[in-house]
């Protein structure tokens, strides 16, 4: 079959539907179209999903609001065939608007839920200092004694060995190499620390 005798099969279709039918069918196709692109511009990594926000904040650093186009398009999408569908099993406009409406709230909950799910799993990299508190660390730079400046601590944080500068909350000093238990965050870079 030719391309031409499809496109003549589509326009006589087309033209034999109700003005409902090709309104709801007219906004299926547009969100269908707008989902595949944005489908194969994220597959090939050239969309980026701030770009496309359309100046509602930001929920959970990511997620994506819920006035986003990715949720959006899943709204039109599912509004406009649920509405054609509705329409096709001879029911009426009022009752096929109704369905197509929580056709796309469903779509767009299962979209929005999603991408929180997704974005949730992302770590940014960042070192957060206070997740080092009750881990156990190792001397690096001796710990003079008295909450005294000049020690380091080497300890796990956020899945990542850092070096820290730590004070020894001991009355004595504490050797290079000796286990020590992170107490309590002093600023940004420094742990206060006790002996184990």
């Amino acid at each position: 079959m030719t391309t031409i005798a499809v496109t003549g099969q589509l326009g006589q279709w087309w033209d034999a539907l109700t003005v409902a039918k090709q309104i709801f069918y007219g906004i299926g196709i547009v969100a269908g179209i707008v989902s595949l692109i944005l489908a194969v511009l994220g597959f090939i990594g050239l969309e980026h999903h701030e770009a496309l926000d359309v100046g509602v904040p930001d929920v959970d650093h990511g997620g994506g609001g819920i006035f986003s186009i990715k949720p959006l398009t899943g709204f039109f999408l599912g509004f406009g065939w649920g509405g054609a569908m509705a329409l096709e099993q001879g029911m009426s406009v009022p009752v096929a608007t109704i369905i197509a409406s929580v056709s796309g709230a469903a779509i767009m909950a299962v979209i929005v839920r999603m991408f929180r799910a997704i974005y949730s799993l992302r770590s940014d990299g960042t070192m957060r200092i206070t997740d080092a508190v009750n881990a156990i660390g190792t001397v690096y730079v001796s710990l003079p004694p008295n909450r005294a400046a000049g020690g380091q601590v080497t300890v796990e944080v956020s899945g990542r060995r850092e070096t820290l500068a730590a004070l020894n909350q001991a009355t004595h000093a504490i050797p290079s190499g000796e286990k020590v238990k992170v107490v309590s965050v002093i600023d940004g870079r420094t742990v206060l620390v006790e002996p184990l």
